[in-house]
């Protein structure tokens, strides 16, 4: 992403949401272990919740912040397609299915703390803060649920 407005960085997050919980969603469908398949599941809305969050975000977000220009904003990958993980993942616990949630969140704290540090306007970034910190809680929450789930 070396020239990106704001609003390209947020769509670019939508879409990693977006994208996880298809993913998600894909592979839990007919999962072989229940509690996995709850986990995914959940996970899975967890994901559209955050895209939707980002949606209105956008929608409420002044023009002039969200026209805002990065240089060398970092360049992230979308995560690989999780299908292609399926085999792996029919095979697992929910552990090792939190843990890749939790690679996936963290992708994104880190993202958002770089654009937070190369910020060209306080009000920016305040606002990668905010994601940043948004995110990570978002992070916790999910382990506290999927803790939850193991307790069933």
């Amino acid at each position: 992403m070396r020239f990106r407005q704001i609003s390209e960085v947020i769509d670019w997050t939508r879409t990693f949401h977006d994208t996880l919980a298809n993913d998600y969603d894909g592979i839990a469908k007919g999962h072989e272990k229940d509690r996995v398949g709850m986990l995914l599941q959940y996970l899975a809305e967890h994901e559209r919740a955050l895209s939707s969050a980002l949606q209105h975000y956008e929608e409420d977000a002044a023009e002039s912040l969200l026209a805002t220009w990065y240089d060398q904003a970092p360049d992230i990958k979308l995560p690989p397609d999780l299908n292609a993980l399926c085999d792996t993942l029919e095979k697992v616990d929910t552990e090792t299915v939190l843990e890749l949630s939790i690679k996936f969140h963290d992708v994104l704290i880190d993202m958002y703390a770089v654009l937070a540090e190369k910020a060209p306007t306080p009000a920016t970034k305040a606002l990668f803060d905010n994601l940043c910190s948004g995110e990570t809680q978002e992070k916790m929450r999910t382990v506290r649920d999927a803790l939850r789930l193991e307790d069933l």
